[in-house]
């Protein structure tokens, strides 16, 4: 089993989320932004690092401050003046299903990446508007607005594979690694496919089977 796998199966992490720990160096300083209720935070505490949360959402923040063992910020990302109350630089700055949140996540990521450590990483997973599931749904004249996934009626912006890297590059970072997420398949549950073929599919061809892109990135030159 692969270390999402392991991740996945031993603490019932979504595969994004396993993938963005798994990014995650030994002894890390971490920065969760977005943290939501701490439940990635508490794990990357448990797992040896130290861990700092930020959360616009204020009941979110005060649940996760309730879990203990690491700090919280209550904020957004896209405010200067949220992360001048976060101390210092981390080694791992994780934006987990957050940008798509954001109005300007632009913004957000030119201020993150004055916080990633020499040597560090900022990981981020975004959902690919361009999922087969998507174009089907648009194919078919709808442009539904749900509680979560793609069409949640939360996002602010849509991005795709390549607009998503293009996002991170535009902030100042160098993308060094990208992995696709995997979903249902058509006519999966009425097909016998082998295991390991959904993973295979969104390896192969990402624009259209990768449900979420999980990219990580350094600190780039400074045009």
């Amino acid at each position: 089993m692969s270390v999402y796998g392991d991740l996945v199966a031993a603490h019932g992490l979504s595969d994004a989320h396993a993938a963005l720990v798994a990014a995650v160096p030994p002894g890390a300083r971490v920065l969760d932004v977005g943290c939501s209720t701490g439940y990635l935070a508490a794990l990357l505490v448990a797992r040896g690092h130290e861990v700092v949360g930020v959360e616009l959402d204020a009941e979110a923040a005060a649940a996760a401050r309730r879990r203990g063992g690491f700090d919280v910020i209550a904020g957004s990302a896209s405010d200067a003046a949220t992360l001048a109350e976060v101390d210092g630089a981390f080694d791992a700055i994780l934006c987990g299903d957050v940008l798509e949140h954001l109005a300007a996540p632009e913004i957000a990521l030119s201020l993150l990446r004055e916080r990633i450590a020499p040597g560090g990483v900022l990981v981020a997973s975004l959902p690919n508007a361009v999922h087969w599931t998507a174009r089907r749904a648009i194919a078919r004249g709808r442009f539904p607005q749900d509680e979560h996934g793609l069409f949640d009626r939360t996002h602010l912006r849509f991005f795709t594979r390549s607009s998503a890297r293009e996002l991170l590059e535009r902030a100042g970072l160098d993308v060094i690694d990208e992995h696709a997420v995997g979903a249902p398949l058509p006519l999966e549950a009425h097909l016998r496919l082998p295991a390991g073929w959904r993973a295979a599919a969104a390896r192969r061809w990402p624009d259209l089977f990768a449900l979420q892109v999980v990219l990580t990135a350094r600190a780039g030159e400074r045009a």
